[in-house]
């Protein structure tokens, strides 16, 4: 026996030191240290992935890369045998028989540590020339194979005058399982919702195939219907590498700053709404004058922000000095609504804030907000700039715009008992920023 140990811990060297490190290290470290040195464990140790693919295409899940009133992308999985990818769509309400036919492109997936499922073939198709607020339906397969998901529907935005809703989720990360009921409860919650925003750190190994097979297997049933609008976290780029997975399971659109790698940076206007979408993980004065572009030019009633490193953390100890003085004066010089972030796993909602400190009134200031959707917690630092803040509770938010004469938000945050834990009402009395007089707020009471 321990002839053949030593054997093995000479031929496995590496890992025997990592897995030492790892006994030794981790009850002394925390938070991002902690998860650097599990990313390099597992970045050496063979593993299964517990949803191997099938020749049934699964993974299913739709996203824009184009305008929202006249595309959809769509992309999923399936096992190396399919070779080929197919998308048959029609409107809803046409003849089943009147349907319009797509090729997919594919692309290999190769991660050699995953045990009993190294390959996996990766399909994209993009639906373009659709009509405005109209409901399609969908599925997906092989015609060789003569596989085929079930059918789906998806529906287009609206016109600009219409009212609509989205839900807004801050890390996933871990412990899917129960993540996976509380993304259920939140489309329950808000029926209608027409996409999901997802501030980063979607999975929690960003390289590693298996932990993304956890992502999906949860939001089945889900984001094949409900578009997701995904930011990039720090996990996605474990250990500084490029998130490349990420990079090719999203199709994102390819309307970035200059000099970044297109999809990680983009932005899209829905119904009366902007939303800019900003990776915090590379520098953020690279983005500023592509930000400030979008935000000047844009006649949106509504302009939202979206990244995921905080511009005011709710952890303590932790600052991002750079994107609170790259894009905050721009917020306030361009009147972003809210800021959608993640990263510190605590929530924490700041009052309307405007040249780093709180004014009065939501026409004046921009209100940022750290939600954290999975089960994975910090610390609540003590923070001046706290509206509302709590520690160790896993939430969703519901955000529903309101168009009309009075254009209307709603911003609601609930944990994964239901209970409503924070609530915000802006009103404007007109289009675009320039509203001031009628503009109103509630905030619910720190829970």
């Amino acid at each position: 026996w321990t002839r053949g140990s030593v054997a093995w811990l000479k031929k496995h060297r590496a890992l025997a030191v990592t897995a030492l490190v790892l006994l030794i290290a981790v009850p002394f470290l925390a938070g991002e240290a902690k998860d650097r040195l599990r990313d390099l464990y597992h970045a050496r140790t063979p593993r299964p992935t517990a949803f191997p693919a099938s020749a049934r295409p699964d993974q299913i899940c739709i996203t824009w890369h184009g305008d929202p009133c006249a595309s959809q992308a769509v992309q999923w999985r399936s096992a190396p045998s399919d070779a080929e990818g197919v998308l048959q769509y029609r409107k809803k309400d046409s003849a089943e028989n009147a349907v319009t036919e797509v090729t997919a492109a594919r692309s290999v997936l190769n991660d050699p540590l995953i045990a009993n499922n190294p390959v996996v073939h990766r399909f994209e198709a993009r639906l373009t020339g659709l009509e405005p607020a109209t409901a399609y339906v969908y599925r997906v397969g092989s015609k060789t194979g003569d596989a085929w998901s079930d059918w789906a529907e998806f529906r287009t935005a609206p016109c600009r005058g219409e009212s609509f809703s989205f839900l807004y989720l801050g890390d996933a990360q871990v412990g899917f399982d129960t993540w996976e009921t509380m993304l259920h409860q939140a489309c329950a919650r808000c029926p209608k919702a027409a996409f999901c925003i997802m501030a980063g750190d979607l999975a929690n190994r960003g390289r590693d195939r298996d932990d993304w097979d956890n992502l999906f297997h949860a939001t089945r049933g889900v984001f094949d219907r409900m578009p997701v609008v995904p930011a990039i976290g720090n996990h996605e780029c474990s250990s500084g590498t490029l998130p490349q997975l990420y990079l090719d399971q999203f199709a994102l659109p390819e309307n970035g700053p200059e000099g970044v790698l297109a999809e990680r940076a983009y932005h899209f206007e829905y119904g009366n709404a902007l939303f800019v979408v900003l990776d915090s993980n590379i520098a953020a004065k690279k983005q500023r004058a592509w930000l400030e572009k979008q935000l000047a030019d844009s006649k949106a009633t509504w302009k939202f922000a979206v990244y995921h490193h905080p511009a005011y953390s709710s952890a303590p100890h932790r600052d991002n000095t750079e994107v609170r003085e790259e894009w905050c004066d721009l917020f306030d010089k361009y009147h972003v609504d809210m800021a959608f972030q993640g990263h510190d796993h605590a929530y924490l909602r700041t009052p309307p804030m405007k040249g780093e400190k709180a004014v009065g009134s939501p026409t004046e200031g921009t209100i940022y907000v750290v939600s954290d959707s999975g089960s994975k917690f910090y610390e609540q630092g003590q923070h001046e700039y706290a509206a509302v803040a709590f520690p160790k509770v896993s939430t969703y938010q519901t955000i529903d715009i309101e168009a009309g004469a009075a254009d209307k938000l709603t911003y609601r945050a609930y944990d994964r008992d239901g209970k409503l834990r924070d609530e915000v009402v802006i009103e404007k009395s007109g289009p675009g920023p320039a509203a001031p007089a009628a503009a109103s707020a509630g905030t619910a009471a720190r829970p």
